[in-house]
């Protein structure tokens, strides 16, 4: 099917989007785009609607981020558990190239050693 048909091949679905073909795939498993599937080869084909529906929320700035930052806790009580966890594991790391190595190390604290 060719954009006249109403569809568009997953690569130029992905060129107008400017994501990758994979974003798409991920968003079609999501539900977050529908896509036609060729009867025979089972190829994906993304309806043109959805390009232009997908493309106006982007614009709009109403696709939610696949990632986001958030600025670490700063708070004295946050700092103190930190020192208190990275003083637990100085301890436990006491002495662990000594044993074996550091793999052994971890194998044995999943319990798999």
């Amino acid at each position: 099917m060719s954009e006249e048909g109403g569809a568009l091949t997953l690569k130029r679905a992905a060129e107008r989007l400017g994501v990758h073909e994979q974003t798409l795939r991920s968003w079609e498993r999501n539900g977050i785009i529908r896509m036609i599937r060729l009867p025979g080869s089972g190829y994906r084909r993304v309806p043109v609607t959805e390009v232009d529906r997908l493309k106006c929320e982007m614009e709009r700035g109403n696709a939610k981020p696949a990632v986001w930052l958030e600025a670490p806790d700063e708070s004295p009580e946050a700092v103190m558990r930190g020192q208190v966890l990275a003083a637990t594991i100085r301890t436990e790391l006491t002495g662990v190239e000594e044993d074996g190595s550091f793999d052994e190390f971890l194998a044995s604290r999943r319990g798999r050693a």
